[in-house]
């Protein structure tokens, strides 16, 4: 099934392609004694994460962590895996924010722009090139992801199969229940497609820089900026979204609604809303709340279609310059 969907990839997307395979093996190799240390590591990492999760969730140890096992498990794994993400998110810019001036230092940048084509394709295998270095992290995230997805399937047989019934008992506008069993789906695909577009755009946003800024030191600079700018938009959307679920912020509702909205695109990729329970309360509080998952579907194709143009305009950048 995989080699079936690789084949769907660009040939230069493809572990198989020679610059791609080129770029995967600079990184440094690891001896065997450093590959245990570093798994050591990783394991240590998220038992410490995961340990923390639960002391949140369960305000430490003084209530429970949910009221059943879906909202439990998210309460658990709701701040680690936050912070997977937005960790996600600033490697992604930092792999791609080097490629022009790492390739000027080895003086072999002019080469590749002499060479038709050889510019764009070392642009476009660093930008796949993320993915397969970040696939244990995305996989994490996907998996997690699925689960949550599976603890709202087994939801929605709750109160003898009517629990989405309930959910969209006097939302605004009333919808028949096949059409909000078809925007739960759509909120559910999203969920798992945010992610994936997430990182290709900042990876594009990384080569933007990487093409505008290419001398090293503008470069770490631009993504000093970059990332503070990306850390402080997260931490501010959780926030606010925290402190308008709390009742703690007054707004509009078409404020309330672009808030969770870029809360859901931008914040937490739609994490918050697989707890349905949560997600049914943003229903019933905000009009055209249950629109918000065909929305995130929409961004999500949309900020694909912005990584494709990202990855056009830095390429042209950087062929264009000296």
């Amino acid at each position: 099934m995989l080699q079936r969907l690789r084949i769907q990839l660009p040939n230069w997307a493809q572990r198989e392609h020679p610059i791609l395979r080129y770029e995967l093996n600079k990184s440094v190799r690891l001896t065997r004694r450093a590959q245990y240390v570093r798994a050591l590591w990783i394991v240590l990492l998220t038992l410490a994460l995961l340990v923390g999760g639960y002391l949140i969730a369960t305000n430490l140890l003084t209530q429970s962590a949910g009221q059943n096992l879906t909202e439990a498990l998210l309460a658990v794994v709701y701040w680690p895996l936050l912070a997977v993400q937005v960790a996600v998110q600033v490697v992604a810019v930092l792999m791609t924010a080097n490629v022009v001036s790492e390739e000027k230092r080895r003086q072999t940048w002019d080469n590749l722009r002499a060479t038709e084509g050889g510019a764009e394709l070392v642009m476009r295998t660093r930008w796949a090139a993320v993915f397969y270095r970040l696939r244990l992290p995305l996989i994490v995230i996907a998996v997690v992801r699925a689960l949550l997805i599976l603890g709202i399937l087994y939801d929605l047989t709750a109160f003898q199969g009517r629990y989405l019934d309930l959910l969209i008992n006097g939302i605004v506008p009333d919808v028949a229940l096949p059409v909000a069993a078809v925007l739960l789906a759509f909120f559910m695909t999203s969920s798992l497609l945010l992610p994936l577009t997430g990182v290709g755009f900042d990876s594009a946003l990384g080569l933007l820089i990487a093409s505008i800024f290419q001398h090293r030191t503008y470069a770490v600079l631009a993504q000093i900026l970059l990332v503070g700018a990306r850390v402080l938009l997260v931490g501010l959307l959780v926030f606010l979204a925290t402190q308008f679920v709390n009742g703690d912020l007054e707004t509009t509702d078409l404020a309330a609604w672009t808030l969770m909205g870029a809360f859901g695109a931008a914040g937490d990729w739609g994490l918050a809303f697989l707890n349905l329970g949560f997600y049914g309360e943003v229903w019933a509080t905000i009009p055209f709340g249950i629109f918000m998952g065909l929305a995130l579907l929409a961004f999500s194709m949309l900020q694909a279609m912005v990584t494709d143009w990202l990855l056009a305009l830095a390429i042209r950048r950087a062929e264009g310059s000296g």
